[in-house]
């Protein structure tokens, strides 16, 4: 659940300004740019601290490549030089080979520069040495890559499959240059060039790189099922995968993963070592370029960074126990669910995990059914000031609370329970009151967006159920009037493809994101023999313009879209 203010307004802000630096101020010393329009594959990332044990893998899954002199070192590891150049590979696997230039007016990838100094003279020859590219042992799809130059110039790293297609630049100028390089997908053999230039001189050096498979629950791409790139919100897409079980309950981990435009893996995150039972784990890009994961049953939540460092672990145990969602306010803060049959509530919590506010619904209101999951809370998000907290139970609806004074200051009323809850009147009546939803996003403008579930069928006691197809509604608020207008909904009267009406129905999971061309991203999550997942774009004009499944029985709660990390060279 997110706002327009906190995670529309602020976010783009921080994206479009440091996100590439981001990435790589850990490596590089800070600085950066990077295009919100880069396609596919691609990436660079910060450092990092701690690392969960359940995700260290082998670096023996990836190879990389960097000398054409070959010599072997004690305990299976290889060096090469070539050209000045010496690289070492830990990895213990792979061939190498590399070459190293520094050519008098020639550049290519930086910025769109070509050869020439900012007085329109050849630039001369920057010598760059000790080209190393290292697998990261915490995640098979990235590398770092390191040289060294001869004098201080800036950092980029250029690659791709055929030629090279992306690249990564970090405008601080340094003589030593680490670069931590993700978006590459599966078990695919990569050509990776370092480029370093400043005003007077440029080089580079050259090598390859052999990435590793991912998780064996994990598939390496969703299935297309829409692609009309030149109309989707340019980026990749970030979500939870929850493997589908035999029963009701999954037995495997929460993996977290990065989706290019193709729908393919591109980076990945193990959420531990216990089982995600329940698949209701919450994913959040920061503007910090971390990504932030809810607890997934006995898992604590995690903040972590793209090389798979852990830097914040969020409390295990309490009561009620944690459900569905994690935050981060502007503080540091974090913004935690917990329920039971007799609580609803969110706690504001601070780093070391301390409580600093709270608030529960039940201090509010009491049920007026006989259902016994009476609210089900499933997310909470702030305005942009962090004045207000948007409160939303599915069976319930939304809650807007005053922080300072802990007020009720109203309740946009569910159907499913009782259709005439809340202090909101629906207009043009209240036929269009949603039924039951998940995270819904409240923006800047006044509207809110919904995923209406429409219903459960384990959900009794209350007024009714739903039509059990799965929709999304937006509505336009009026706070002096309190009255809500239905302004779209999808997929309502839109011609579509039959499985938009006639297949989609979500009983537990899903989401609705309004993105920055207008289009909508739904996660229309589900899991159980026979269903598929989708993760779709919809068009204001009800155009399916991007989609992916995943296989049968594997879900997602959530999902998000991040402008790509690396840019497409021209």
């Amino acid at each position: 659940m997110r706002s327009w203010d906190t995670r529309r307004l602020r976010r783009v802000a921080a994206w479009t300004g440091t996100v590439a630096g981001a990435a790589l101020l850990g490596s590089c010393g800070g600085g950066g740019s990077s295009s919100d329009s880069a396609d596919s594959a691609g990436n660079a990332t910060p450092s990092g601290n701690a690392t969960p044990s359940s995700n260290a893998i082998s670096t023996a899954a990836s190879t990389a490549t960097v000398g054409a002199a070959v010599s072997t070192l004690a305990g299976g590891a290889t060096q090469s030089t070539s050209g000045g150049t010496t690289t070492t590979d830990t990895g213990g696997v792979g061939t190498l080979s590399s070459s190293s230039t520094g050519a008098a007016g020639t550049i290519t990838g930086v910025g769109g520069a070509s050869g020439a100094s900012t007085t329109g003279a050849p630039l001369a020859a920057l010598t760059v040495s000790n080209l190393a590219i290292e697998p990261n042992p915490r995640m098979t799809l990235s590398a770092y890559v390191s040289w060294t130059t001869s004098e201080a110039a800036n950092s980029e790293v250029q690659f791709g499959t055929d030629g090279y297609q992306f690249r990564i630049v970090d405008s601080n100028e340094v003589t030593e240059h680490r670069v931590h390089v993700v978006g590459m997908r599966a078990e695919t053999a990569y050509v990776i060039k370092a480029v370093s230039t400043n005003q007077a001189a440029a080089g580079s050096a050259e090598g390859s790189f052999t990435t590793g498979p991912v998780p064996a629950d994990l598939p390496a791409s969703g299935t297309l099922v829409a692609d009309q790139r030149d109309k989707m919100q340019p980026g990749w897409t970030l979500t939870n995968y929850h493997v589908g079980g035999s029963s009701n309950f999954s037995t495997s981990p929460a993996i977290i993963a990065l989706l290019d435009e193709e729908g393919a893996v591109v980076w990945y995150f193990v959420h531990g070592d216990s089982a995600d039972q329940f698949g209701m784990t919450s994913t959040e890009w920061l503007p910090n370029g971390h990504v932030l994961i809810g607890n997934a049953s006995a898992e604590p939540a995690r903040e972590v960074d793209l090389e798979g460092n852990v830097l914040w672990e969020g409390p295990t145990g309490g009561e009620p126990a944690l459900s569905h969602h994690t935050s981060k306010l502007s503080t540091g803060n974090y913004l935690v669910l917990r329920e039971s049959n007799t609580s609803a509530r969110v706690e504001e919590i601070s780093p070391d995990n301390s409580v600093v506010w709270s608030w529960d619904l039940y201090d509010h209101l009491q049920p007026t059914t006989t259902a016994a999951d009476w609210c089900h809370l499933n997310a909470v998000t702030t305005d942009a000031a962090e004045r207000f907290i948007y409160f939303n139970c599915r069976f319930q609806g939304l809650f807007k609370v005053d922080r300072s004074t802990k007020e009720l200051v109203w309740q946009m009323g569910a159907a499913i329970d009782d259709s005439s809850s809340g202090d909101i009147v629906y207009l043009p009546d209240n036929s269009v009151r949603f039924n039951d939803a998940h995270d819904p996003d409240v923006y800047e403008d006044g509207t809110v967006v919904f995923y209406d579930n429409q219903g459960w069928a384990n959900h009794m006691g209350g007024e009714g159920n739903g039509t059990f197809h799965s929709r999304v509604v937006e509505y336009a608020i009026d706070e002096t009037t309190l009255e809500a207008t239905l302004t779209w909904e999808f997929p309502g009267s839109f011609e579509v493809d039959p499985w938009y009406k006639e297949q989609w129905q979500t009983p537990i999971w899903g989401d609705a994101d309004r993105l920055e061309n207008g289009n909508v991203l739904v996660t229309a999550g589900v899991r159980g023999a026979g269903t598929h997942t989708r993760i779709f774009e919809v068009s204001r004009g009800g155009e399916v313009v991007w989609g992916i499944e995943w296989p049968e029985n594997n879900g997602s709660y959530r999902a998000d879209r991040i402008p790509a990390l690396a840019e497409r060279i021209p």
